[in-house]
């Protein structure tokens, strides 16, 4: 089979006909069934449309299983995060012409694909996964459930978690041995609120990254699986935080300052969860200048968000004038980047900075826990909505409380 796609892609690659090939050979219809794998042809024939060809058909053979093998390299460097491999083996895939050849354009293709998404090109991305999904036929099992991993990882990306799980849930983990996709299943069923599920998912995910040696990818897993273990009687806050700081030193070990980032926005988050805004604004700081060089995005702006707030409820004084210059400041790049989910929250800081404490929470409920609903986030909405029922609960307006209560309640 893989001897007549070769023949198939230097004849065309000689600009000849399957007549002019098989001229002094063997017919148009033999060259035909050679290059489809669909008959027997003698050595002497191997030889002569070998030598017409001007290849070593034996050579050429052993380049293309080469080159497949290089491919699943290529894709190994992606899930395993090596950033320099990945560079590497791109360029050496590329250089060689046999990516053109049927039986491994496809799957070239889809890693190209993969590889957009990781450079968070996604419209790229979308494009070559939009060709892949009109030329489905053409695609063997395997890559049938890559696209479909691929596709749910690029809905992943742009925050359609439901469309992803459409993709992800449809492959055969049988027939598709890269269990990564049960991590962005995980990531998929967190982002909608099913924490269990996030919680199982993620347990299979981390499973498979130890069995695997991936490292980076144990960080990601185990960080999922501790957000959705929940908060409940036996829940121990000094355990939580020692898993987070192992994690942590997990990244410096590993060089992966994104990675802490994320991690240390998260025990600024459970810190301020708990009450604790002094430890929670230590950690936000840390997690800001790491984020320091790429201050023009929404993670770095939602940190941003974080510390603010923690510094406003933090009793005692506060640099006043400092907290001023980063609502302003927070605001403006929320506008420069097309944010209004971050611009609203730096106006909804603006009002309580300025104790405006009526209108702060009048918009909290008009405008902020309107907006986390649409955007289908769930554990900011939960904590919105804590606030409304204390505020509720203390003006003594006990409806509106009960209502917030209801919420809660049908949550849990």
């Amino acid at each position: 089979m893989g001897s007549g796609i070769l023949i198939k892609f230097y004849r065309e690659k000689k600009k000849l006909t399957q007549e002019e090939l098989g001229k002094g050979i063997c017919s148009v219809t033999h060259i035909s069934k050679i290059e489809r794998g669909t008959t027997q042809y003698s050595p002497e024939i191997t030889h002569l449309l070998s030598k017409k060809l001007g290849i070593d058909l034996k050579e050429e053979l052993q380049s293309l299983q080469q080159y497949e093998r290089l491919l699943d390299q290529w894709l190994d460097s992606m899930v395993l995060q090596q950033k320099s491999e990945i560079e590497r083996l791109k360029n050496e895939v590329e250089e060689n012409s046999l990516f053109l050849i049927q039986s491994v354009k496809n799957k070239y293709f889809l890693l190209q694909s993969r590889y957009y998404l990781m450079q968070g090109n996604i419209t790229q991305a979308e494009n070559l996964l939009g060709k892949m999904k009109k030329h489905r036929k053409e695609l063997n099992t395997y890559e049938i459930h890559l696209l479909h991993h691929l596709l749910g990882m690029t809905e992943v990306l742009k925050g359609d978690f439901r469309q992803a799980l459409e993709h992800l849930l449809k492959i055969n983990e049988k027939e598709y041995l890269n269990h990564e996709f049960f991590y962005q299943i995980a990531i998929a069923y967190h982002n909608l609120h099913f924490k269990v599920k996030a919680y199982y998912y993620s347990e299979l995910a981390l499973d498979y990254f130890r069995k695997t040696n991936n490292f980076k990818k144990v960080i990601d897993a185990e960080t999922i699986k501790l957000i959705n273990e929940g908060r409940n009687e036996l829940w121990n806050f000094k355990d939580l935080v020692d898993r987070y700081n192992r994690l942590i030193a997990q990244c410096e070990i590993l060089n992966e300052p994104s990675k802490k980032a994320a991690l240390l926005s998260n025990l600024a988050y459970e810190h301020s969860y708990a009450g604790d805004n002094d430890h929670a604004k230590k950690y936000y700081e840390k997690t800001l200048s790491l984020l320091n060089k790429n201050k023009h995005t929404a993670i770095y702006l939602n940190n941003l968000i974080g510390y603010v707030y923690c510094c406003l409820h933090i009793e005692g004084k506060q640099n006043e004038g400092q907290l001023k210059k980063l609502i302003e400041k927070g605001s403006q790049i929320a506008k420069d980047i097309h944010d209004q989910s971050s611009y609203l929250f730096f106006k909804m800081l603006r009002l309580l900075h300025e104790n405006k404490k009526k209108q702060y929470y009048q918009f909290i409920e008009e405008k902020i826990i309107p907006m986390l609903e649409e955007k289908g986030k769930h554990q900011q909405l939960e904590t919105y909505e804590k606030t409304m029922y204390q505020y509720y609960l203390d003006r003594g307006n006990h409806e509106k409380a009960l209502q917030y209560a209801s919420r809660l309640v049908q949550k849990s």
